[in-house]
């Protein structure tokens, strides 16, 4: 699983959630993805971008799809760098 967290200034929430949109859009379904959302916090202002995967290989093999738009995204939109969570589940 990985969980991407942004971090708009407040006057570009909407700018940052419609181009969170065309990520999502443009990936697709690569191979070993299970699903891929995107949230905005409760209460809060962060957004997320939450996707699983079957392997890390395979988040891996799909991350230049999912980065393919970065020169599309403004970094006036944000007060600080987005955060990158990776986890890997257990029974």
């Amino acid at each position: 699983m990985t969980i991407a967290i942004h971090h708009p200034r407040a006057d570009h929430v909407a700018d940052l959630m419609a181009h969170m949109r065309r990520v999502v859009e443009h990936t697709g379904s690569p191979e070993g993805m299970i699903d891929f959302v995107c949230a905005l916090e409760a209460g809060g202002s962060r957004l997320l971008g939450v996707a699983r995967w079957e392997s890390p290989e395979a988040f891996q093999a799909a991350l230049p799809r999912i980065t393919a738009l970065a020169d599309q995204r403004d970094d006036a939109w944000s007060e600080r760098p987005d955060e990158l969570i990776t986890l890997t589940a257990f029974d």
